[in-house]
């Protein structure tokens, strides 16, 4: 979507207002959800909010509606009245908020992304969109490419791996300086050792006590002497400056190896992870396979051939959310479809009322039963299909679950679609709580 959510709202006029402080007001609503929604690391609450965003005919004494509506007014102190003058909906100025905050929460985590795709794909068809039908369906389309492009990279072999390109890294030596005499400052050691000194004017310097004329000791001696240790001097301050030189050799080599090895990890780091991806995905792939082929459970160490068609989509759900990481690709949905209908064919496409499966909840394999009913949930908030499901397992009551759900008494589902239907809303429940 070009556009925000909210100015798609405000555009098609589900939302009318054309203040600008009242639409700035809407905005600082926005950011003050996401920040609830954020405030833990855990994201059990988009779910419930999701629901509400998605259903126009959602009732304003929901909790999430009530919740929502109070930081709107926080923000925008007239917004009861505002809403009354233009004869509109509050829920739906509510909703707008809500799908506008889950937008932009979405745009940069995947987990996010998926969480609230999983929670809306399969109850949308249930609620009656009408005219927000355009902008609903073009965000929920977002979502599910972003979901479907992620579960492509989760789940893809590669047989070209992908890595960061090495640019490599130059390394430079620099260059040796030669060692060089200070020929004057030699020069004039050696005056100083070999002149004497009554002749230093004439000869341009000379220490020397004595000179070469006369036959003693003396100045040989102080000749050598003193020119040792003036051509010592001059060799070791040459000799020293060359030593330097090689030293910085030393140094520019490390720091070309540094910068060389910090481009070389992260290049063999993502070569690493390609490898560890490619090879998962392979495992996936053939795990997902032995469960289609085998038709067994684990969850009840039987077959599926021996179970009913309600038992088996159920229990095809619960077990291949085991098998599968949260964010899938779509294809995953047809292996589960397909593997139904190797059992029963074309009776798992059989529709039936929701309200019928309910009824035969008693015939739901005791371990089944057990798994599910650690779904159940408590509290007023709008439910996904999954622990609504589970609160009717739990109770035996199915009064609540339309209530709950959103969903319409006269909604019919096959069992290929009640399998698809509680794996997402499993799926849901790992992002959901992964922190």
């Amino acid at each position: 979507m070009t556009e925000s959510i909210l100015q798609s709202y405000l555009n098609e006029q589900h939302i009318k207002t054309h203040v600008q402080e009242d639409i700035d007001s809407l905005n600082k609503a926005v950011n003050e959800v996401k920040k609830y929604l954020t405030r833990r690391k855990i994201k059990s609450d988009i779910i419930p909010y999701t629901l509400v965003a998605l259903d126009p005919k959602v009732k304003d004494i929901d909790p999430v509606v009530q919740q929502v509506e109070t930081i709107i007014i926080k923000k925008w102190p007239t917004f009861k009245n505002s809403v009354t003058a233009t004869q509109d909906k509050s829920t739906t100025y509510i909703r707008a908020v809500i799908l506008e905050s889950l937008s932009q929460l979405s745009k940069d985590d995947a987990a996010t992304t998926a969480l609230v795709w999983l929670t809306a794909r399969d109850v949308i068809g249930h609620y009656q969109l009408d005219s927000e039908e355009n902008v609903i369906s073009g965000f929920l389309q977002e979502l599910a490419d972003r979901t479907e492009e992620n579960g492509r990279a989760a789940w893809g072999i590669s047989h070209k791996f992908q890595a960061n390109k090495f640019k490599g890294a130059e390394i430079s030596i620099s260059a040796v300086n030669a060692a060089q005499i200070n020929g004057e400052a030699l020069k004039v050691h050696l005056l100083d050792a070999m002149v004497h000194s009554g002749w230093s004017s004439q000869a341009g310097g000379g220490k020397n006590p004595s000179h070469q004329g006369v036959q003693s000791h003396q100045w040989p001696q102080f000749m050598a002497e003193h020119s040792a240790m003036g051509i010592t001097k001059v060799v070791n301050s040459a000799l020293s400056q060359q030593a330097k030189s090689i030293s910085s050799i030393s140094t520019s080599i490390q720091d070309s190896l540094d910068t060389y090895f910090a481009q070389l990890q992260p290049f063999f780091e993502d070569l690493n992870t390609s490898f560890a991806n490619s090879i998962t995905a392979n495992n996936k792939r053939s795990e997902l396979l032995w469960w289609k082929e085998s038709m067994y459970s684990r969850l009840l160490n039987a077959s599926y051939r021996s179970l009913n068609p309600m038992n088996a989509a159920v229990c095809m759900a619960l077990d291949l959310a085991e098998e599968v990481g949260a964010i899938s690709p779509e294809s995953v949905d047809y292996l589960l479809r397909e593997t139904l209908k190797d059992v029963y064919g074309e009776q798992a496409e059989e529709e039936r009322l929701i309200a019928d499966w309910l009824m035969d909840r008693g015939s739901l394999h005791g371990g089944i039963q057990s798994a599910l009913k650690e779904h159940a949930a408590g509290g007023d908030e709008r439910k996904p299909f999954l622990n609504a499901w589970a609160n009717v397992v739990q109770s035996g009551d199915p009064t609540d679950f339309f209530s709950e759900t959103g969903i319409d008494k006269t909604a019919k589902l096959t069992a290929s679609d009640l399998a698809v239907w509680l794996f997402h809303g499993l799926q849901a429940q790992k992002l959901a709580i992964d922190n």
